[in-house]
């Protein structure tokens, strides 16, 4: 244990510990004298340690600083101290970290990837033991500016994160892992992205891909997102007041479960079913509701309500949901397969309502490693939590 020397600096308000530490055998050169490493405030009065961190010759290294027991090697800041800070990160905002430490922005998100390290390195290997990973790109600045994001359904965390999207990111991933850890995935979630299905593909040519149910029904919604807004613009400009009169209050209508509709929004439905059933946008609601509900029936009555919104998608003469209609019939082995096994990637979309939030929070980070290190300290179950003293 180090020798300590505790004064008082009345000038600046700030108590320095003076640390001592045992002297090694292989010391090359004092190193420049004390250094100081800011620790936790004492009350209204900032505390640092002040000790020397000499040189020493390494047989493997060469001539390196000497490691300190309080403080990582590179940091000026003990280990308390960025645990605190780490906590703070993960739970307030950026002005409250800040001012409540006294430190820059950019200086916490540091500490926050530095935490996030070493206490990933402390934990068992979070790839170890895989049998279901989703997959996920999201947003995180202007500009499509991504970062992929994967998690393990049974551990309920994210294991991994990289700036960027694409076949070539999650290569990234997939090439970390050894043979053993690859073999024990068997399923794979996420949206219809070609990316994904290629990657699989190439480093899990055994795994089952499941498609999201949550994006099966967003492509349908999309679409009929699209021939609401063809009709509209098509009743403006032939000047249909009638149509432009049935369309009105649909915006929302026709996208939301019944279940969710306001009365307003309710009313304009029945008007729309009772003054044009055999229009186009209607149509393509009940083909909406259709392919919404086939995700919650048994296998064999799914497979058949497919057939049969496949037909009748097939032939509607919609322009749009006979586009989609083909990307359905290409992915139709896919959608039966998330119906089987189970598998939903609602865990990851739970999990990108919480990544979004923590990028709010980490508003002015310029590095994506520092937003990452932030995700893993809020859905990677670290054991993050403010310093205690030793009883």
């Amino acid at each position: 244990m180090p020798n300590m020397r505790k004064t008082r600096c009345r000038n600046r308000g700030k108590t320095l510990l003076k640390m001592r530490a045992a002297t090694c055998r292989n010391t090359y050169d004092s190193g420049g004298g004390e250094r100081r490493w800011r620790h936790q405030d004492f009350g209204c009065y900032g505390v640092e340690l002040m000790g020397l961190a000499p040189r020493v010759a390494c047989a493997e290294h060469g001539v390196v600083v000497a490691q300190v027991p309080w403080a990582e090697p590179g940091s000026r800041f003990t280990r308390d101290f960025e645990m605190e800070c780490a906590w703070l990160t993960a739970v307030a905002s950026r002005k409250t970290v800040g001012g409540f430490l006294r430190i820059a922005w950019r200086t916490a998100g540091d500490i926050a990837r530095r935490v996030a390290a070493r206490l990933g390195s402390s934990m068992p290997c979070m790839f170890d033991g895989l049998t279901a990973i989703g997959v996920d790109e999201t947003s995180y600045r202007k500009g499509r500016t991504y970062i992929t994001v994967v998690v393990d359904h049974k551990r309920h965390r994210v294991i991994w994160a990289h700036g960027g999207y694409g076949k070539e990111v999650l290569d990234l991933f997939f090439r970390q892992l050894t043979d053993e850890q690859r073999a024990s995935i068997k399923a794979v979630t996420g949206d219809g992205a070609k990316w994904i299905d290629a990657s699989v593909k190439e480093h899990l040519p055994n795994a089952e891909r499941v498609l999201d149910s949550f994006h099966i029904v967003s492509w349908m919604t999309d679409t009929l997102d699209q021939v609401r807004k063809r009709l509209w613009n098509q009743a403006r400009r032939g000047n249909d007041k009638t149509a432009t009169e049935t369309m009105k209050g649909l915006k929302y209508a026709v996208l939301k479960n019944p279940g969710d509709l306001t009365e307003r929004q309710s009313g304009a439905l029945e008007t729309l079913r009772d003054t044009d059933p055999r229009g186009q946008l209607y149509r393509s609601w009940q083909l909406k509701e259709l392919l919404r509900t086939l995700p919650h029936q048994p296998v064999g009555q799914a497979e058949a309500e497919l057939k049969r919104w496949i037909f009748r998608a097939s032939h509607s003469r919609i322009p749009e949901v006979v586009e989609l209609c083909r990307k359905i019939r290409r992915r139709r082995d896919d959608i039966l397969g998330t119906i089987g096994p189970g598998y939903s990637n609602a865990r990851l979309e739970a999990f990108n309502n919480k990544i979004k939030v923590t990028i709010r929070m980490a508003y002015g980070f310029r590095h994506a490693d520092n937003l990452i290190a932030m995700i893993k300290l809020r859905c990677s179950g670290l054991p993050t939590h403010l310093p205690t003293p030793i009883l």
